[in-house]
C-alpha cells in the first residue's frame, strides 16, 4: 500500500468520524460556532462549573432554563420549586447576574419550560434548543 493510498484512507476515516460524531446542536461562543450534542451535556459537573460551561454567556431566560435542566438532570416533566431555583441562582450571581422574574416567564413563553403548578417549573422537550 502506497503513501498516497494511505493518505486517502485517513482522509476518508476523518470525514466519516466528522459525520458520525457531529450529531449535535450548535451554540455560539466568542463569535465562533461550537457544536455540543445533547448527549454530551455533563450533568455530573459541580453546579458552578455547569453554569459556567453552559449558561454564563447566554440570555437570562436561557440561563434559567439551563439551571433548571441542571437541577432536574435534563429530565422533562420533573418539577422544581421556583424558590429552590432562585436560591441556587443567587449562589452564582457572579456567573449568572441578578435574578429577574422576567426570565422564567420568557422561558415559558418560548416553550422551554412549563409551570403546571403555581411556583414550580419543569422542562419541556424544547429546552434542548437553548443549547
Amino acid at each position: 500500500m502506497g503513501e498516497q493510498e494511505l493518505s486517502k484512507i485517513i482522509a476518508r476515516i476523518e470525514k466519516l468520524e466528522k459525520v458520525v460524531f457531529s450529531n449535535a446542536s450548535t451554540k455560539k461562543r466568542k463569535g465562533k460556532k461550537q457544536t455540543i450534542s445533547i448527549g454530551n451535556v455533563d450533568f455530573s459537573l459541580d453546579q458552578r462549573a455547569f453554569a459556567k460551561r453552559y449558561a454564563a454567556s447566554r440570555s437570562g431566560p436561557k440561563k434559567f432554563t439551563i439551571l433548571l435542566a441542571y437541577l432536574v438532570g435534563g429530565k422533562v416533566d420533573k418539577n422544581v420549586e421556583l424558590s429552590n431555583i432562585k436560591k441556587r441562582w443567587n449562589k452564582m450571581k457572579s456567573l449568572l447576574g441578578k435574578f429577574n422574574m422576567f426570565y422564567p416567564n420568557d422561558a415559558k413563553t418560548k416553550g422551554w419550560v412549563t409551570s403546571k403548578a403555581y411556583g414550580s417549573y419543569s422542562l419541556t422537550n424544547e429546552w434542548k434548543n437553548v443549547l
